[in-house]
């Protein structure tokens, strides 16, 4: 009788214990929901805090995750963080940007004005920035026109890289263009050759151009813009993953 009851209170008891921990530890798979949530919570807070502090003007940029950001960004002469730049414009409640990037089916790779959440979207993101160049507001209002005709206008991303045409145009040569526009040449935006031969493979393959295209072609790479003496960068941001 005693070791029945022995055994009785055992299994109480483990049954209590078992209980009360289990109020105690909630399963794994709640904790990794609490994570995500605290993650999105943070990434929203800094894209928040980005779209307070920016001004019409501004340069905006990004690192894009995918592989063809990773060569865009090879290209830069000493800070190689981002891969892409547009100039930001406050409507409203709203900040739009205007940029342009490739697309290889012709269809989205016009100068566009996107959205500032699309444009920081951490699904195909994963840093960002805001600097700011020294302009006045007359130049400022000169920039936004100049962005704007090229909207208009449709013109679509040089994937030939050349800078001597302006019927089609890459993202920092657009910005470095209305800049000079805006500021009567005060600002200019240094150019570098192309000439690093470890690169030549992969722009032949990325962009289908053939080697006398782009050797020793004047390009612009995105840290130059931002890097710029007339450019201060006002802060710069990392998605929590």
């Amino acid at each position: 009788m005693r070791q029945l009851l022995a055994i009785f209170f055992f299994w109480v008891a483990t049954i209590m214990v078992l209980g009360c921990s289990g109020n105690d530890t909630p399963p794994s798979g709640d904790n990794n929901l609490i994570d995500v949530h605290q993650i999105n919570l943070a990434n929203d807070s800094l894209l928040r805090e980005a779209k307070k502090m920016i001004q019409t003007g501004d340069l905006v940029l990004r690192k894009g995750n995918d592989f063809s950001s990773d060569q865009v960004r090879s290209m830069s002469k000493e800070d190689k963080t981002y891969s892409h730049a547009g100039i930001a414009f406050v409507k409203g409640d709203s900040v739009l940007v205007y940029h342009v990037e490739p697309d290889f089916y012709y269809i989205n790779d016009k100068v566009r004005k996107e959205n500032i959440d699309s444009f920081f979207n951490r699904a195909h993101n994963t840093e960002f920035a805001v600097a700011r160049f020294k302009l006045d507001s007359i130049e400022t209002k000169v920039l936004l026109n100049y962005l704007e005709d090229r909207y208009q206008e449709k013109v679509a991303f040089d994937m030939g890289f050349d800078l001597k045409s302006d019927d089609k145009m890459y993202c920092s040569e657009m910005i470095k263009k209305g800049l000079a526009k805006a500021t009567n040449n005060r600002i200019t935006i240094e150019v570098q050759r192309m000439n690093d031969k470890s690169k030549y493979k992969i722009i032949k393959q990325y962009f289908k151009l053939q080697e006398k295209q782009f050797v020793n072609r004047e390009i612009i790479p995105i840290d130059r813009l931002y890097l710029n003496p007339s450019c201060t960068i006002i802060k710069r941001f990392t998605y929590q993953q």
